[in-house]
């Protein structure tokens, strides 16, 4: 009977481990890091990830990306994907990692998207994110540098100058 528990713990330990190693670490993960983006960063995959961000994210990311949706936790809050601070790492593979599996707890309520999204989709949706993202960390739209509107925003009138 006494080893029937010990392989029992030795099992609930051994999974435990395996169900850490999809997680995204704090501070980013070097192999991760080293994962590239397949999708080129064009206007269509940007504006592809636009409308996924704005069914699947926005109502915790906000419409801009802030964190502040209105079915966001308080605690903890969502990220905000518009500063310079990323807590589990800032490469695109990295980004792809915490949308696909999810952003570790407690930390963090963020369930990941691997089910509901397919790979091309979430690569979509990091360029997205880089493109509303700030400016030293993310990959530039090719419209010279423009950022594009936020899911369900209006296109500004040419010539307009941007709101702040």
């Amino acid at each position: 009977m006494r080893w029937l528990l010990r392989l029992a713990v030795v099992g609930f330990a051994l999974a435990l481990m395996t169900a850490g190693a999809d997680a995204q670490r704090r501070g980013g993960d070097p192999k991760l890091a080293a994962r590239k983006n397949p999708v080129p960063a064009t206007p269509a995959s940007i504006t592809a990830g636009r409308a996924l961000y704005g069914k699947n994210c926005r109502h915790c990311h906000g419409l801009r990306g802030r964190g502040d949706g209105p079915l966001a936790p308080k605690n903890p809050s969502p990220a905000n994907l518009t500063d310079d601070k990323w807590d589990h790492g800032s490469s695109d593979g990295e980004i792809f990692a915490v949308i696909w599996n999810g952003a570790p707890a407690p930390k963090s309520e963020m369930k990941g998207m691997k089910g509901t999204l397919t790979e091309k989709n979430v690569w979509d949706v990091v360029n997205y994110v880089r493109s509303i993202g700030p400016a030293g960390a993310a990959a530039k739209p090719a419209a010279a540098g423009a950022k594009p509107a936020a899911p369900g925003a209006k296109a500004a009138a040419p010539g307009a100058k941007p709101a702040r």
